[in-house]
């Protein structure tokens, strides 16, 4: 079997190719947040934010941050949501 994937793919560890392939579950560039992936990927939150980077610094990903209310104190905190990114925007074309 010849392989054609590019070689960048290899270098993900099994978090972040779990998380990419998560991630592609949500089509049209819509936006993930952090807490779901690892709920669903039966990870802690630790794990898939590692993962998150390594796919982040490929520019495979990116992030957004947005305020919200915490449900249990009341306090303003952010939730992070990332999103797979087009190849023509992603950081590693540049």
């Amino acid at each position: 079997m010849t392989t054609t994937a590019p070689s960048r793919a290899q270098k993900f560890s099994d978090r972040a190719h779990r998380v990419l392939f998560e991630l592609a579950l949500h089509p049209d560039g819509e936006w993930v947040d952090v807490t779901s992936i690892y709920t669903s990927l039966g990870l802690n939150s630790h794990e898939v934010r590692g993962a998150l980077t390594e796919l982040r610094t490929a520019g495979m990903t990116e992030r957004k941050r947005r305020m919200a209310r915490s449900r249990t104190t009341g306090r303003r905190t952010h939730r992070t949501y990332f999103r797979l990114t087009d190849d023509s925007t992603s950081e590693a074309a540049e």
